[in-house]
C-alpha cells in the first residue's frame, strides 16, 4: 500500500493516513510511487526546504486550451478558470495578485475582528443550547468561518450556503480525482460568475470591505481581469471556511478522545494558542500540496526532471520524529511547534491569522462554556477528500 492508495481515496486511509506516512518515511523522506509516477515528500526539512525553492513553481494547473490534453478538453475552461487563482500562480502574477487581498489579512487587521468573532460563536453556542447537544460542524465549524469570510468580502450572510457549495466543490476538486467534481465546480463557476456579474454593479465602489478593495485596484490599473476578480473569489471562499472548519472539527475531536489533555487545557486556558498550533500539527486541515519542478532538481537524494509534479505532504512533516519529539502524541503544552500546516514560503496561507484567531476564541469559548461537553460517535465519517482533511459530521452533547 502506497501514497495513491490514499490519494485514490482509500477510505480507511482518509480518515487515518498517519500509520501510512510513518511507514513510507521508513523507507526515506522522499519516495517514489510508482502508480502515480512522480515522487511523495514527506519528511519535515524536505517539505519545508521544497515549498521555499524557487525551482518549484505553483503553475501546476492547465492555464491555455492547447495545454490541456484531448481527453480532458470538454474541461478546459474550468482548468483555465483555476489556474488564474494566486494559488496556482508564480511570480510576478503571484506577487500581484497576493498583494492586492493581503492588506485585509495582516494581524492587526484580523486583531480587529476579534469582538465579532465573539459574537458570531457566542450566537452559535446561545443557539445550541436549548437543544443540549449540536453536530459541531453543520452548526458551529461550518457557519463561523462562512459568516466571518461573508463579512470581511461585504457579501450578503444570507447567501453563506450558496457560497459553502461552490467553496464545497471547489475543494473536491482540488481533493478528489474523480472527473465530476470538475463537473460540478463547472456548474458552481458558472452560478458565482453570474451573482457576482449581478452583484458588482449595485456596489457604490467605495465600501470599506475585500471585495471592494479588489475591484477599486482593477479600476486603478492593476491589470485585475474579471476572470481573476471571480477566481480569486472562489478562492477566497474556500479558505475561509474550509481549512478553519477543519481546524475546529478535528482539533475539538483530537481533545474529546484525550480527556487528560482537554483537562489540563481546561485547566489552564492560556495554553490555548499553543494547543491551537498543536491541534493543527496534530491533524492539519490540509493534508498535502504540490509544486511542478522547472529546472532539474535533487530532494534528498532523488533528481527530479524538469516538469514533473510533486506531492509535498504536509501531514506527515508534521509528525516528523526528526522534528518533533513524541510526535503521534497530542501535547497542548507543546514548545516551538513550528509545523507546516499553513504551508511554507511565497504561498504560505494568507488567511493564517484569521484561520488562528477563529480557532483560539473557538476553543476558548466552547471549554468555558460547554464544561459537560462530549463525542456521542465513537467513529465520525470523514470527508471523501484526500487533500482537505475533516468530518462530515462531529455530534456532540451538553
Amino acid at each position: 500500500m502506497g501514497f495513491a492508495d490514499f490519494f485514490f481515496m482509500n477510505p480507511a486511509l482518509i480518515a487515518d493516513p498517519y500509520p501510512l506516512y510513518a511507514r513510507l518515511r521508513g523507507e526515506g523522506p522522499v519516495v517514489f510511487d510508482r502508480d502515480l509516477n512522480t515522487w511523495v515528500v514527506l519528511g519535515f526539512a524536505e517539505v519545508s526546504a521544497g515549498l521555499r525553492d524557487p525551482r518549484l513553481g505553483a503553475q501546476r494547473m492547465f492555464g491555455d486550451a492547447d495545454e490541456v490534453p484531448t481527453a480532458l478538453q470538454p474541461m478546459a475552461s474550468i482548468f483555465a478558470f483555476v489556474s488564474r487563482q494566486m494559488l496556482f500562480r508564480d511570480p510576478p502574477d503571484h506577487t500581484r495578485l497576493r498583494g492586492l487581498v493581503s492588506k485585509a489579512f495582516t494581524p492587526r487587521m484580523i486583531e480587529t475582528m476579534r469582538a465579532t468573532i465573539q459574537g458570531i460563536v457566542d450566537d452559535l453556542i446561545d443557539a445550541a443550547l436549548p437543544r443540549h447537544g449540536m453536530d459541531v460542524i453543520r452548526d458551529f465549524a461550518y457557519p463561523l468561518p462562512t459568516t466571518v469570510i461573508a463579512r470581511m468580502l461585504g457579501v450578503p450572510e444570507t447567501d453563506n450556503d450558496r457560497f459553502k457549495r461552490w467553496s464545497d466543490d471547489f475543494a473536491e476538486f482540488l481533493g478528489t480525482p474523480q472527473m465530476d467534481a470538475v463537473e460540478r465546480l463547472m456548474a458552481s463557476v458558472a452560478e458565482l460568475t453570474a451573482y457576482f456579474r449581478a452583484l458588482i454593479p449595485t456596489r457604490r465602489g467605495d465600501e470599506d470591505d475585500l471585495l471592494g478593495a479588489l475591484l477599486r485596484a482593477e479600476e486603478h490599473g492593476d491589470a485585475l481581469s474579471e476572470t481573476e476578480l471571480f477566481a480569486n473569489i472562489i478562492l477566497l471562499l474556500a479558505a475561509g471556511h474550509e481549512t478553519t472548519t477543519n481546524l475546529i472539527g478535528n482539533g475539538l475531536h483530537a481533545l474529546l478522545t484525550r480527556p487528560a489533555q482537554l483537562q489540563r487545557l481546561r485547566a489552564a486556558p492560556a495554553l490555548i494558542p499553543a494547543a491551537v498550533e498543536e491541534c493543527l500539527r496534530f491533524d492539519a486541515p490540509v493534508q498535502f500540496t504540490t509544486r511542478v519542478a522547472k529546472a532539474p532538481l535533487a530532494i534528498s537524494d532523488q533528481a527530479i526532471p524538469v516538469g514533473k509534479e510533486i506531492f509535498f505532504v504536509l501531514g506527515a512533516a508534521n509528525r516528523d520524529p526528526a522534528q518533533f519529539a513524541d510526535p503521534d502524541n497530542l501535547d497542548v503544552s507543546r514548545r516551538d511547534n513550528r509545523h507546516l500546516a499553513f504551508g511554507f514560503g511565497p504561498h504560505f496561507c494568507l488567511g493564517a491569522p484569521l484561520a488562528r484567531l477563529e480557532g483560539q476564541i473557538a476553543f476558548a469559548t466552547l471549554l468555558r462554556r460547554l464544561p459537560d461537553l462530549r463525542l456521542l460517535e465513537d467513529t465520525s465519517p470523514h470527508l471523501p477528500n484526500a487533500a482537505f482533511h475533516g468530518f462530515q459530521r462531529l455530534p456532540v452533547a451538553f
